[in-house]
């Protein structure tokens, strides 16, 4: 895998959580100044960023997981993979649950919600079972239309767009805007995921690499947050379920053509498929699992999981209000207690190491 196929599904997986699963969650919490909280996520995302690098640096980008077993010991390798294992659970029962909930409320309305869910599963079970390399080479074919579309929403929706919404700024003081903050980190932090990639890459990763990742992949939220609320208003922005979804139906070119929002339809579910599929074959990859039959038989009891725990009822309220108050702030505190500890533990092995040549 190079760089570019590794930003790519980076754009794609992130991509979906910072453009579409966050965005209405920001809104509500931070109204008119949502688009501030995501620059200075942004901001704070480079800062940590040598964090995250080290670790790469320090295992010479070898499988992490077998790493940490030679030098600490096998009990915290098998810790850090079962508590990422679990995250990534619940990563792709949340795109799973919201793909489906979008779906059922926007375009195939008289579909039962199984038949989403079953389709899914079988097309992502199928990319996760052939492993990362499928997943970057499917990027790469559906990330450059993904973003020619976002290029073309934008600029088709610049006559409703009334900047003048963003003022005036911090008109509720910082408390909204650092809360805010914590829903961005939930996302731009994913970018962590890398680590349990590296072994993947034909190349080395060096800091700016991972500076471009995780810019690229997290400025996907400012333009569509900055759009929701220029074309609505922060109130109204702060009541709609899909706003990036809301801003493909404002675009028309001329009297005759319009109904554009399909295009969206593609956007989200090219979102989707890359990041069940690659939540789902980390999930092998944590514990280096290579033998094929073993890595299918673990996929075919995740989405067995995934897939009864998508069907299981529950009103799209209570979802969201799962999401807001539980969901995202433990995957912030998750992906900060992660990073921090293979820092960490990547130090101490370097003392170690130092110690043992002096």
């Amino acid at each position: 895998m190079n760089t570019v196929q590794m930003l790519f599904i980076l754009m794609l997986s992130i991509g979906l959580m910072n453009h579409v699963i966050i965005i209405p969650v920001l809104l509500e919490i931070a109204g008119r100044d949502a688009w501030i909280s995501t620059i200075i996520g942004l901001i704070l995302l480079v800062i940590f960023l040598p964090v995250i690098y080290f670790p790469i640096k320090q295992s010479q980008q070898t499988h992490i997981f077998q790493w940490l077993k030679e030098n600490i010991g096998a009990p915290i390798a098998y810790f850090i993979a079962s508590v990422t294992c679990l995250y990534l659970l619940i990563i792709s029962i949340v795109t799973l649950k919201d793909t489906t909930t979008f779906t059922t409320t926007s375009y195939l309305t008289a579909t039962p919600n199984w038949a989403i869910v079953v389709t899914l599963c079988i097309i992502c079970f199928y990319n996760a079972s052939i492993g990362l390399p499928s997943i970057a080479k499917t990027s790469g074919i559906l990330l450059p239309f993904v973003v020619l579309f976002g290029i073309f929403v934008a600029l088709a929706t610049t006559p409703h767009k009334n900047y003048e919404l963003l003022k005036p700024m911090l008109e509720n003081g910082w408390e909204p805007v650092w809360k805010g903050v914590m829903y961005v980190a939930a996302g731009y932090g994913e970018i962590v995921l890398l680590l349990f990639m590296q072994q993947q890459m034909k190349t080395n990763i060096s800091f700016m690499k991972l500076v471009l990742f995780g810019v690229v992949a997290a400025s996907l939220s400012l333009g569509p947050t900055i759009g929701a609320i220029t074309e609505f208003g922060p109130t109204e922005a702060s009541h709609l379920r899909y706003p990036a979804f809301e801003q493909w139906r404002m675009v028309n070119l001329g009297t005759y053509l319009e109904h554009f929002d399909f295009l969206s339809v593609y956007q989200w579910l090219a979102g989707a498929f890359i990041r069940i599929s690659l939540a789902t074959a980390l999930i092998p990859e944590l514990f280096d699992i290579t033998n094929k039959t073993s890595r299918r038989w673990i996929l075919l009891f995740v989405y067995t999981v995934i897939f009864f725990a998508a069907m299981t009822p529950m009103s799209d309220d209570t979802f969201f209000h799962m999401l807001k108050k539980w969901l995202l702030p433990i995957s912030f505190f998750f992906i900060c207690f992660l990073a921090t500890l293979l820092f960490v533990l990547a130090l101490a092995i370097r003392i170690k190491e130092r110690r043992a040549s002096a």
